[in-house]
């Protein structure tokens, strides 16, 4: 059992968080148990810069240290994906989570039918679509371009972006359906290695998704870097 630090942490970001979801109407049991896993989250960030990074290795170091059935991790990593923009205290961030369904009682399935390839043509094929993240999407392949990654190589993570958000284009763009339409892609990648890839690009890419203004990029991680039993946790 972890203790309680209460005491130890600053409860602006996290009244304000708290304040949002009650608002929301996320039951009283749950918000108890949003509210301790974050107290603790907050104690281990205390004094870490504003980073994606660092708050994705503090987010998982935190989760090690609570219940680990399926339903309590579930309501841990939504605890922190949404906290991380009240965290950051930035008010364009936080637009998508105060104008997103945080309750809703059927959850979102995303179906991606067929192979990688033939929705890769399909995308192509939608001419009258259009990307509504593309400027995320930009930024974040101006900063691949920094860094010299080869064009090839950010050729390829501009296609899966792109098709990450076609998969979800018939749904209103909040951090659920981002998520959903993550799982959804998954299988596509038909080597554990490929998922593995391409889970660490959904995470990089996620606080591009946001309009975090801290949001960068850190290639010196191993490839798909994740959660031991296969889960994002952003």
């Amino acid at each position: 059992m972890v203790s309680d630090q209460e005491n130890d942490v600053h409860e602006g970001p996290l009244d304000a968080y708290l304040a949002l979801i009650k608002t929301k109407g996320v039951p009283t049991r749950e918000i108890n148990l949003r509210k301790h896993f974050l107290r603790h989250l907050v104690s281990m960030l205390e004094g870490l810069p504003l980073n994606g990074d660092l708050y994705r290795e503090v987010v998982d170091q935190v989760l090690r240290k609570f219940p680990d059935d399926a339903a309590s991790q579930e309501i841990f990593k939504t605890a922190a994906r949404e906290f991380y923009n009240f965290w950051i205290c930035d008010t364009k961030s936080l637009a998508k989570l105060t104008q997103a369904a945080l309750v809703n009682e059927e959850p979102i399935h995303i179906h991606a039918a067929g192979s990688l390839s033939d929705l890769l043509a399909e995308m192509d094929r939608a001419r009258s679509w259009v990307c509504t993240d593309w400027a995320a999407i930009e930024r974040y392949l101006q900063q691949l371009y920094a860094t010299g990654l080869a064009k090839a190589a950010i050729d390829v993570r501009e296609r899966l972006l792109r098709l990450l958000m076609y998969v979800s284009r018939e749904y209103p763009s909040s951090p659920r359906v981002y998520r959903a339409a993550v799982d959804a892609m998954l299988p596509l990648f038909t080597t554990p290695e490929g998922q593995q890839v391409f889970v660490s690009l959904a995470r990089e890419f996620y606080y591009f998704w946001l309009q975090d203004p801290a949001a960068g990029i850190k290639h010196d991680s191993a490839p798909g870097q994740m959660n031991g039993n296969n889960q994002l946790a952003f």
